[in-house]
């Protein structure tokens, strides 16, 4: 057996045992970044149908203000409401992570 090949089998040998000890730690990460990138994405779209629906409600409300005030006061006071409540409920989440 020449040099070449000795040094060939052994790189083959070596990525043989490479391969069988990281297959058995990859299928466990293969598999929580799998479900990872589901959680964020079911997230994601969360947030989404959330906004969409805040802002549906915001623009009926405002609507709704309209036929009892004038229009840039129901505008005016909506977006007054709604910066109120994300003020509230980023203090809140802000408070809920220091303690």
């Amino acid at each position: 057996m020449s040099e070449t090949d000795r040094s060939e089998l052994v790189r083959k040998l070596i990525r043989f045992i490479l391969r069988e000890a990281l297959g058995g730690a990859a299928k466990p990460v293969e598999r929580f970044v799998k479900g990872l990138a589901r959680a964020v994405g079911l997230i994601l779209a969360g947030v989404v149908i959330a906004v969409v629906g805040v802002g549906f409600l915001a623009v009926g409300a405002v609507r709704w203000l309209s036929a009892l005030m004038p229009s840039w006061l129901a505008w005016a006071l909506v977006g007054i409401i709604l910066l109120l409540i994300g003020v509230s409920v980023t203090m809140t989440a802000l408070a809920s992570t220091r303690g």
